[in-house]
């Protein structure tokens, strides 16, 4: 009987956890719907799961996320707190689950954003729904650490991009979305892209293949603190932008900036101070070299 769940199977990290630790039970909405109680209790009494990675969320770009509030409030409250629940109940020794950097005070008074500033204002209204549930998480396995002397956590990872990624413009985050306009304005040899706000906005991006890594050492070692991964790299939109268009050898283009639409939150780096200390060997990819990886698998999935 396999000891170790992983929810989100499907999804953007559970893809890449799978290739690394391919002995886990993986699901996906597919199997189970883990906003539905019965299901969730389902799942756990068919098993006897030692460990639990939840990974599933409803997650999507800043547009949809205005667009679907409730859902992205809802649906993530739910599954949280049902996992989180069945979990304790049926004695999980380790419990580890996915945050978001968008959490965070949109209003802080130093960058980087460490761990201990959660609580310090509210998050940026971009993301209000979202990012209230998720942060609702780490209450949530607060309050159950204190209450039952658990040893779960969670981590806090930046944005994340990757081959398994949703790259529409409405559902998709800022990286596929800027690889999808490149291979389109390529295969439609048009010389330009446009893209959504000023460009001012700084942003850190991790490969989720890398997240992914992180997950499984802290596994493997038994680590239950919490922690904020990311990368060294902290660079604008119009950066990200321009390495993008250098990565997928289409650096002649022009990059347009569509400001009628939302910047969301300006900035929001966060501190790695713990992740080096907990893996002072781990190197990350590098933003550019990443990017061209997923064009480049991405070119090759649509025949491009």
């Amino acid at each position: 009987m396999n000891k170790i769940l992983v929810t989100g199977g499907s999804g953007l990290v559970g893809r890449y956890l799978k290739q690394i630790m391919p002995n886990a039970y993986y699901i996906s909405s597919n199997d189970y719907d883990l906003t539905r109680e019965h299901e969730v209790e389902s799942l756990f009494k068919k098993n006897g799961f030692k460990i639990v990675i939840h990974l599933a969320a409803r997650v999507g770009g800043i547009h949809h996320n205005i667009k679907e509030p409730v859902k992205y409030f809802e649906e993530n409250i739910l599954m949280n707190t049902l996992m989180l629940k069945y979990s304790h109940k049926n004695r999980v020794k380790h419990f580890l689950t996915l945050l978001s950097s968008c959490i965070y005070p949109d209003k802080v008074k130093k960058f980087p954003i460490k761990e201990k500033n959660l609580f310090e204002g509210a998050p940026h209204e971009s993301l209000f729904s979202y990012s209230y549930a998720k942060r609702s998480m780490a209450v949530q396995i607060d309050a159950y650490n204190k209450k039952f002397k658990t040893n779960y956590n969670y981590i806090i990872p930046c944005n994340l991009y990757g081959e398994f990624d949703k790259f529409g413009d409405i559902e998709g985050h800022f990286v596929g979305a800027l690889i999808e306009k490149i291979i389109e304005a390529k295969k439609n040899n048009k010389n330009y892209i446009s893209l959504f706000g000023d460009g001012t906005p700084k942003r850190q991006f991790m490969h989720a293949k890398d997240l992914a890594k992180i997950i499984k050492l802290t596994i493997d070692n038994k680590i239950t603190e919490n922690f904020n991964v990311a990368t060294n790299e902290n660079y604008s939109v119009a950066k990200i932008a321009q390495l993008a268009l250098k990565a997928c050898n289409f650096k002649d283009a022009k990059i347009f900036f569509d400001k009628r639409m939302p910047n969301g939150q300006m900035r929001k780096d966060i501190d790695i101070s713990k992740l080096k200390k907990l893996f002072p060997k781990f190197k990350a990819i590098k933003l550019i070299d990443g990017i061209k990886q997923v064009y480049t698998n991405r070119n090759k999935s649509k025949n491009v």
